[in-house]
């Protein structure tokens, strides 16, 4: 049995009629950016996850830099996040001139850890904006980290690119901060064909700047307010996310549903699994696992035909392009250790339970057990 990290074919399977009308529906149209069905999808998005306001952008990336940049961010500024989150996370604001500072995670959820986080705001100044990552779709200890921002003044962006649908303690994920930033990439829990993304958000002056400059700027046509970018959402793109949005919940139950089996099947293996906390929903973007038997394990389950991957293998500060920031190995240790150990397992929709209950056998048999 073959059993890939991802499978699109299969959820384009799954739609592939539906797909054909929202494009037949949106082509025929004429209209193919910043239309009806952005609007549509923008106000859907917003109401799902909790917020007033919800501009859609070109990618995840898009969506961290221009959800900072209309938070206020200015070249000079720091935000903090956490060293094992996708590059972008950093990367999508600091060639902007705003500067990276890290703090480590929690062990058990990989999130960020609000003890870490107060040690750094009590020696480093000049921190604007905090980022907790939601991540692998786990959702972060958001009472504890505004208690922190709230005592130093810090300002909370989420990025929640990897939590679509998430709970904190009843609350959506993309709804606790200034503002928040969604990934549609194709894998992630609601995606698209293609890159696209989202800003969310409460607050009606962030929500304008957000529009102005995924627009060159503008507020209103040939009038640029400021410098501004050209990340806009397609209309056929939002269409089509306008639907998945309707699947979302009940995709969520089936990521949660392979979680499970995984966690009944393997609970008696060597292998650390994820956990999810009281008072979280866990919508497993991602179901990752540590052993420090990683790259044997990896081989194995190749040569099973079973795919997988690490997310991620570098932590942000031991990335050559953020050299430059000073910070040295063993800085972060929860984040490294944990970037030598974890491996994500194939989790997504319209994975079958003989697939799951597959790649359970072979770590099993791995493992001796």
């Amino acid at each position: 049995m073959k059993v890939k990290i991802f499978d699109l074919q299969k959820e384009f399977e799954l739609m592939r009629e539906q797909f054909h009308s929202l494009f037949d529906t949106s082509a025929g149209s004429g209209e193919y950016v910043l239309g009806k069905e952005v609007a549509a999808f923008e106000r859907a998005f917003a109401a799902y996850v909790g917020t007033e306001h919800a501009v859609g952008v070109g990618s995840g990336t898009d969506a961290i830099r221009i959800g900072g940049l209309a938070c206020g961010l200015r070249p000079g500024d720091k935000v903090i996040t956490t060293p094992n989150t996708y590059v972008a996370t950093v990367m999508a604001l600091s060639p902007h001139g705003i500067t990276p500072v890290l703090c480590d995670i929690d062990p058990e959820t990989y999130t960020m850890d609000p003890a870490s986080l107060e040690g750094v705001l009590k020696k480093e100044k000049g921190i604007r904006l905090c980022i907790p990552v939601h991540l692998y779709g786990h959702p972060c200890m958001m009472d504890e980290i505004r208690e922190v921002c709230g005592k130093y003044g810090v300002d909370i962006f989420e990025d929640a690119c990897q939590a679509h649908g998430a709970l904190y303690k009843g609350a959506k994920t993309g709804s606790m901060g200034m503002a928040s930033a969604f990934s549609f990439y194709p894998t992630k829990n609601m995606g698209c064909f293609g890159d696209g993304g989202a800003v969310t958000t409460g607050d009606e002056g962030i929500f304008r700047r957000a529009q102005a400059l995924r627009n060159y700027g503008q507020e209103e046509k040939h009038v640029h307010l400021m410098e501004g970018f050209n990340s806009r959402l397609d209309e056929i793109q939002a269409a089509l996310l306008n639907y998945k949005l309707t699947l979302l919940d009940g995709f969520n139950d089936a990521r949660r549903h392979i979680a499970n089996l995984y966690l009944q099947e393997l609970g008696d293996t060597p292998l650390v699994l994820p956990v999810e906390k009281p008072w979280a929903r866990h919508v497993y973007h991602l179901f990752v696992i540590r052993t420090t038997q990683r790259d044997e394990l990896m081989e194995y389950l190749k040569q099973k035909g079973i795919g997988t991957l690490i997310h991620y293998p570098t932590p942000i500060h031991l990335q050559p392009a953020y050299a430059h920031l000073g910070y040295r190995p063993g800085d972060f240790p929860h984040a490294e250790k944990a970037s030598k150990e974890i491996v994500s397992l194939p989790c997504y929709p319209t994975l079958g339970d003989e697939e799951v209950l597959y790649v359970c056998d072979v770590l099993r048999s791995f493992f001796g057990s």
